[in-house]
């Protein structure tokens, strides 16, 4: 041959350490994709996933948009259309709160139309937003008026 025989043990070497090399790379690999698989199962699990399906209703919170806020008191029963004050958006993130001295009941409706349990919200009390809701029905106690606060996003 033309004396090539010399190198051929460097090159079997060279290739041995690619091969252990390629084995690190790959181990790395799979693990960088397991932590993001888990990332991903964690942030689903806590923030939930929405099938957008093209629906302008259901759409990614803007943070150049400012939030809507309704402050009212009422002696009656008070509907507000919040996906109709949040431009034609469902509320994805937000509050409600008591402002007043009287406890009142809060009914939920969701982006289909589904009601939640209703429930007391006593005096000084905030509760968060966390899923998609389209509107917050407010039902004054028999104690007094409802002095409430909707703060969406």
């Amino acid at each position: 041959m033309l004396g090539l025989e010399k190198y051929l043990p460097m090159v079997q070497d060279g290739l041995g350490k690619l091969e252990h090399c390629l084995g690190h790379i790959y181990a790395e690999m799979k693990a960088t994709r397991e932590t993001a698989q888990a990332q991903h199962r964690a942030l689903a699990f806590e923030f939930g996933l929405v099938d957008v399906q093209d629906n302008p209703r259901i759409a990614p919170r803007r943070l150049t948009q400012l939030p809507v806020i309704v402050e009212e008191t009422t002696a009656a029963r008070k509907e507000v259309d919040v996906e109709a004050l949040n431009q034609g958006r469902a509320v994805s993130r937000g509050f409600y709160a008591n402002l007043g001295d009287t406890a009142f009941k809060v009914t939920l409706i969701g982006v289909g139309g589904q009601p939640s349990t209703s429930h007391t919200v006593p005096p000084a009390t905030t509760i968060s937003l966390t899923c998609l809701v389209s509107k917050v029905i407010v039902d004054p106690g028999p104690d007094g008026p409802a002095i409430f606060q909707v703060y969406m996003q």
